[in-house]
């Protein structure tokens, strides 16, 4: 029994990434044993014939109402229709944390995943927010598929590019697509075609101006160099090597 239980959570598992994956629209999952005994999932309740339960339900949020004439409409191009209600609220917490724009994260997540929690690209990186391993282990992240750490890791990494580039939202989404580094090597949003896209996507979606919820913060790493003198940086690829703890400070 224990054996056909977790086979069972592995198929449940396996039918909720793919769900994922594919966008369903429905997202509440049965069950039903047929006639042989194997055990089925689906997202389409089997009606009389066949005995089902209900084994996930995921909750939505409406679809935005229909402008009327005098009343134009502001749909938010950042928010799926069907988007899970916690994601959103894991998006507007993390971002009263960290002062970022909510429209900013969701025209992020939007592009990056298309709100799949499961999503997973050829070079590695994971969630709704497309974390890379190396970034989701610097943010705290211990499980990238998880949607609430996911979305609290990439608002502070987020947070820390915005900081970096004072405010320069092209520079910070450019290097959240395609690192620091080369941003850093070109001087500008690098030349590739992916991350160019990329920054037009997401401020096509966004529809703010770039300004945070909260004043805007600088970040100061605090540690001590080589002779033991003390060390303040606003950037520690400078200083590779060295052991910086991060101090956040608010700007009056």
């Amino acid at each position: 029994m224990a054996s056909f239980m977790r086979s069972a959570r592995n198929i449940l598992l396996g039918f909720f990434v793919v769900a994922a994956a594919a966008g369903a629209a429905d997202a509440d999952i049965y069950q039903y044993v047929d006639e042989h005994g194997v055990v089925h999932f689906t997202n389409v309740p089997q009606g009389p014939v066949v005995r089902t339960a209900r084994v996930h339900r995921e909750t939505r949020t409406p679809p935005p109402a229909p402008a009327s004439p005098s009343r134009p409409a502001t749909a938010d191009r950042g928010r799926s229709d069907e988007v899970p209600a916690s994601y959103l609220v894991y998006i507007d917490r993390a971002c009263e944390k960290y002062g970022v724009d909510p429209s900013l994260v969701r025209a992020i997540v939007k592009v990056e995943s298309d709100y799949n929690p499961f999503a997973l690209s050829r070079k590695g990186a994971m969630g709704l927010m497309q974390l890379m391993p190396q970034t989701a282990v610097e943010m705290n992240v211990k499980n990238s598929f998880s949607p609430q750490e996911n979305i609290e890791g990439g608002v502070r990494y987020l947070r820390y590019l915005l900081d970096r580039y004072e405010g320069n939202l092209s520079l910070s989404l450019a290097a959240y697509n395609s690192g620091e580094t080369a941003v850093k090597r070109w001087g500008t949003v690098p030349p590739f075609k992916e991350t160019k896209d990329y920054v037009k996507k997401v401020l096509a979606h966004y529809q703010g101006a770039g300004r945070t919820t909260l004043a805007p913060r600088f970040t100061i790493y605090v540690g001590t160099g080589p002779d033991g003198t003390l060390l303040l940086t606003d950037n520690p690829s400078n200083h590779p090597g060295k052991t910086l703890h991060e101090r956040m400070e608010r700007q009056l």
